[in-house]
This record gives C-alpha cells, sequence and structure tokens, in this order.
C-alpha cells in the first residue's frame, strides 16, 4: 500500500477531527481501517479496533491470531498492540486508553463497530463522550483519488463484461437464479468479487421490487427483467443495472423505459462541480412527474460509491451537499408498477472539472428484447 496515499487519508480525516472537535475515531475491522492503513479483516468477537487520535499516530489494537497478519499487511500506524486470549482485551485497551488521554474524551465511533465493542469501550472509560463518527470519515472518503477512481472504473469495467453471460441466459424457461449465477461466474472469472452477493435478478412482476431477493422463478415470454449487481476489486465496488425483456415488449414497456433512459441521462446532465446532490435527484424527479408516474419513483436518485456500495453523496431531495470533483456515484432512476412490472436504469459517475463522466457502458436507447 502506497504509504503517501495513507498519509493523506490520515490527515483529511484528522482534519475533519479537529473542525468537529472529535478526540478519537474508533474504526472497526471494516472499509474506514481498510481505508486507513490497507489492513483488512472481518469482525469477529474477539476485539479489534483502529483508535485514531485527533494528532499523532493511530494505534491498531488486535488479537494474537490477526499479530502476524496485521504486521504485514497494516501500514501508516504508529503501534500494533497484541492480546492474548487467556488474558482478554482489557490491559491492553486500559494502557492504550491511558496513553492516549482518552478518559474523558469525546470518541467518534465507527458505525460499522459491533455493540459488543462499543460496549467494551464504554466499560473501559465510562467518563468519555460518545458520538456517531459519520461526519468523520464522510470527510475523508467522499472525494476519491486517482488510484481509488481506477479501481471502481476497472470494477465497473468487469461489471460491464459481465452483462452478456446474464443476458445469454435470459430465455424463457431458465430461473433468475441461473441468470444471477451466469454473472457471477463472470465477474469472479474476471478476479473480481461480488460487490454485495448475488445479483439482483428479479422477472415479471418481481421487477416492481426495487431490493428484490433472486429465486427460482421461471423466466417467461413478456417478462421485464432487472440485473442489478457489480463487482468489487481491492475493496472497491461498482454497480449497474439494466432491465430487458423475455421477448417481444408491449408498447407500454417500452414507453416506462424511454421515460426512465431519459430521467437518467437528466440526472447527468444536471452534474456538475457545484451543484448540490439534491438538485440532480429532481432532474431526474421532474421528467418521471411530468410523465404521469412520479408515485412510482419510490428511492432516491442515488448513492455514493467506494469501499461501500452505499455511502455519501446520497443524491436525494434534501441533501444540500455541494458536489465536487473527484466524488463518485450512481445515477439509478426507476418506475415501479406494483404487482406488474418495473424498470431501472443504473451507471457509476464521477464528477468532473465541468460536468461527469460515465465508469459503464451506455444502456440502450430502447429496452432490449432478448431469448
Amino acid at each position: 500500500m502506497n504509504t503517501d496515499i495513507l498519509h493523506r487519508r490520515l490527515t483529511m480525516m484528522q482534519e475533519a477531527m479537529l473542525r468537529e472537535g472529535v478526540d478519537c475515531f474508533v474504526a472497526a475491522p471494516s472499509v474506514n481501517m481498510q481505508y486507513l492503513t490497507g489492513f483488512v479483516e472481518p469482525a469477529h468477537e474477539r476485539f479489534m479496533a483502529l483508535l485514531v487520535p485527533a494528532e499523532g499516530k493511530p494505534v491498531l489494537i488486535v488479537p494474537a491470531l490477526s499479530a502476524e497478519s496485521a504486521r504485514q499487511e497494516a501500514f501508516g500506524v504508529g503501534e500494533i498492540r497484541v492480546w492474548e486470549d487467556h488474558e482478554g482485551v482489557d490491559p491492553v485497551l486500559r494502557e492504550v486508553a491511558q496513553q492516549m488521554d482518552l478518559a474523558t474524551a469525546i470518541i467518534a465511533i465507527d458505525e460499522e463497530l459491533p455493540a459488543l465493542f462499543l460496549l467494551k469501550l464504554q466499560q473501559i472509560l465510562p467518563t468519555a463522550l460518545y458520538r456517531p463518527g459519520t461526519e468523520i470519515w464522510a470527510a475523508a472518503r467522499i472525494r476519491k483519488d486517482e488510484d481509488e477512481l481506477w479501481h471502481i472504473a476497472q470494477a465497473s469495467r468487469y461489471a460491464d463484461n459481465a452483462l452478456a453471460a446474464g443476458l445469454a441466459l435470459c430465455v424463457a424457461g431458465n430461473t433468475e437464479r441461473e441468470v444471477a449465477c451466469a454473472i457471477q461466474a463472470e465477474i469472479e472469472a474476471q478476479g473480481a468479487e461480488m460487490a454485495f452477493g448475488l445479483p439482483i435478478v428479479a422477472a415479471g412482476k418481481h421487477s416492481a421490487q426495487p431490493h428484490y431477493r433472486t429465486t427460482n422463478t421461471v423466466l417467461h415470454p413478456g417478462d421485464v427483467v432487472v440485473m442489478d449487481y457489480g463487482a468489487r476489486l481491492n475493496g472497491y465496488n461498482s454497480d449497474m443495472t439494466r432491465t430487458v425483456c423475455i421477448g417481444e415488449s408491449t408498447p407500454e414497456i417500452q414507453k416506462i423505459y424511454r421515460i426512465v433512459y431519459d430521467a437518467h441521462y437528466a440526472a447527468r446532465e444536471a452534474v456538475k462541480p457545484g451543484v448540490t446532490a439534491e438538485s440532480v435527484d429532481a432532474a431526474a424527479r421532474a421528467v418521471i412527474e411530468k410523465a404521469g408516474y412520479g408515485k412510482f419513483f419510490v428511492h432516491r436518485t442515488g448513492h455514493g460509491i467506494g469501499l461501500s456500495v452505499h455511502e455519501p453523496p446520497y443524491i436525494v431531495q434534501g441533501n444540500k451537499q455541494i458536489l465536487e470533483e473527484g466524488m463518485c456515484f450512481s445515477i439509478e432512476p426507476g418506475i415501479y408498477l406494483p404487482g406488474r412490472f418495473g424498470v431501472r436504469i443504473e451507471n457509476l459517475v464521477v464528477v468532473t472539472a465541468d460536468g461527469c463522466q460515465s465508469l459503464n457502458a451506455e444502456p440502450p436507447l430502447h429496452i432490449r428484447e432478448v431469448g
């Protein structure tokens, strides 16, 4: 891991801590720990955390069974403190807390920190003040550097490449799960992981459920099929959605698809540095509302993406966040007719000096008829 990059990230986070009046940020074994150190390990029952002071180097506390991995993979930390199973974490945590003068500190907590870890901190530091840490990490992570954008763009290419495998199985008689597994196999064959598990493949009336869970439902002629999935490369995620029809589509399906397509591009046209996140949402929503389908657009227009699939900035009404160059997020308007069908089109974009750039291949102007 490039230590210069890690140093810049730590500096940005510590500047945010000073602005917010926070003495220490506690990162869980999560994307925030990975962002600051390059070290990633799933949380388990043994206490593990990165304690980031407002000034100075972070301290990484790990159980003995994770110590060697931490020594090899964690960079930019001042100290790695190891605790043994037979001793428990309490002695080490007390020493670190005393060393960092945290008895009455204001401590910002990573929202991914397991509740048992937070309870342990509160037991060791009962007089400290605790608050959510979202503003701290979001201030640092919301603008992507060149390395991050390269990874997201490459993950997006892997996702684009996998679409053909899914389309090949979008045939009447096959199942949603077969389509999803074909997409997953193609992403993994390229050397990536899935961004959020099995792809969403929603056929027929299921396509009107935005966060549907893929099943063994059989595809039938005339079904609208929504495919929503992403790839993950070195921790960085992509996300895309395409909507197709099994066989010949109806005039209504074609009409709804074109409205969503126009809303998608209206939102992209609205993206540039200096505008608010909510103005981009408004651009997409205006197209759908003008067409008379406003009540069927039931979610925000987009979400930021990076080490997390969903992170700031959120492209939603009421979010007055000013967009800046380097921010990366989805544009994914949709129309969902309950019990009938739904259409969603999603690309990732990155804010550029004078607008935005799509990280995905362009969706077709008319709904693709397959199978």
